[in-house]
């Protein structure tokens, strides 16, 4: 079972990369809008959508950036573009958020940090400290890096690296519901495989981790058969012409159209049952 609790923060900073920007040179080797990468023309076959060469893990900002102690309040830290960070749901026009950046051994002993400081994510530059800072630090035996969190305007994120805005235009420029057909989704998100839920099968990823230590689903694919159904998700999702059920623990699946009414009962219950038991 995948629940189980966890590190979060460890987790994503052993994975966080970033993006290949509208044919950019690159600085993390990987796409931002998986579902636009190139458009084609009208006569041009029809063509499976590629994998991109590196999994999507976390937001990306969008254009110069900071990160500040409050909505609206002062700098933490600014940020380069395409500098990826972790995004906990939004309010009001205000991401939660939380970035980590590499650390020497000595600033691992003493952790306070000087305003000027430049930063960088897996090696690569990625902004300047804009106040003298004491940080959480965390080691995974090979590197070692410091955490900041604070907010972020909604307009500094790339929409693109927002899982449920790709998914959104995903489904919409390809027609496909079959495995195969989202197997690139899959691939460019990185989402993980659940089949505890019989027949279905789940494709998903975790909350952000910044608001829970032990964080639930926020967004899973959900397969029966090799045909997907539908769509669970912890934050809002539009996909057009879906039927929407809540479920328990403040989770919402948005059924495809033509859907059985009975399969989508019998989905919702086994789910209901099964997020109850999880801690």
């Amino acid at each position: 079972m995948h629940l189980n609790k966890q590190l979060p923060c460890l987790l994503l900073a052993v994975l966080l990369v970033s993006c290949n920007l509208n044919n950019k040179p690159s600085k993390y080797d990987n796409e931002e809008d998986i579902a636009n990468n190139k458009k084609k023309s009208s006569t041009a076959p029809a063509t499976k959508p590629a994998r991109s060469k590196a999994p999507i893990i976390g937001e990306r900002i969008n254009g110069a950036a900071a990160i500040l102690n409050n909505p609206g309040g002062e700098p933490l830290v600014t940020l380069a573009d395409y500098i990826p960070l972790r995004c906990a749901p939004l309010k009001k026009d205000w991401y939660p958020v939380s970035l980590d950046f590499d650390i020497t051994k000595d600033e691992f002993s003493k952790p306070l940090f000087h305003k000027g400081r430049k930063i960088k994510v897996n090696g690569v530059e990625a902004g300047v400290l804009q106040r003298d800072i004491k940080l959480p630090v965390a080691t995974n035996g090979e590197r070692m890096w410091a955490t900041v969190t604070g907010y972020t305007q909604k307009k500094n994120i790339r929409n693109g690296s927002i899982i449920e805005s790709g998914l959104s235009s995903y489904l919409k420029q390809h027609t496909g519901r079959s495995i195969d057909d989202m197997d690139p989704f899959i691939h460019n998100f990185k989402l993980e495989k659940e089949t505890i839920l019989k027949p279905y099968v789940l494709y998903f990823n975790y909350e952000s981790g910044i608001d829970d230590p032990s964080p639930l689903y926020r967004l899973a694919l959900v397969f029966q058969g090799k045909q997907l159904i539908g769509v669970l998700h912890a934050r809002p999702l539009q996909l057009d012409g879906s039927s929407v059920r809540r479920l328990q623990r403040g989770f919402t699946v948005s059924y495809l159209n033509g859907i059985d009414k009975s399969l989508k009962e019998d989905f919702a219950v086994k789910f209901n049952k099964f997020i109850l038991s999880v801690d």
